[in-house]
C-alpha cells in the first residue's frame, strides 16, 4: 500500500511567499478583512487574501492561516486549510523567538 505525504507547510512573511516554490504556507498575520468566503491577513511585510469555507475569525485578531499556494498568471490564490485564531497570542513575543 502507497502512502501519499503531504508538503510540510513553510512558515514565512507574505512578502517571502513564491508561487512558483511554495506548496503549502503557514503565516500569522491581523486580520483585517472578512467576507463569506474570504478573509485578508496582514502581517507587517504585505497583505494576503486567503480563501476559505466560512472563516471562524474576527477582524481584528491575529491568527495562524496554513494554506496551499496556487500560482497564477499574475501572483496567486491562498486555499486555507487551516485558520487557527491566536487572539490571545503575544504576536511580538512570538516574533522574537520564531523571527
Amino acid at each position: 500500500m502507497q502512502q501519499l505525504k503531504r508538503a510540510p507547510a513553510r512558515r514565512c512573511r507574505i512578502a517571502e511567499i513564491n508561487p512558483e516554490k511554495d506548496i503549502r504556507v503557514r503565516v500569522l498575520g491581523k486580520v483585517i478583512d472578512k467576507a463569506e468566503d474570504v478573509i485578508i491577513i496582514d502581517d507587517g511585510t504585505g497583505k494576503m487574501e486567503v480563501v476559505a469555507e466560512n472563516p471562524e475569525v474576527e477582524i481584528g485578531h491575529s491568527a495562524f492561516v496554513f494554506a496551499r499556494i496556487l500560482p497564477l498568471e499574475n501572483g496567486y490564490e491562498a486555499r486555507a486549510e487551516i485558520i487557527m485564531p491566536a487572539a490571545e497570542l503575544d504576536v511580538e513575543t512570538y516574533r522574537k523567538v520564531f523571527g
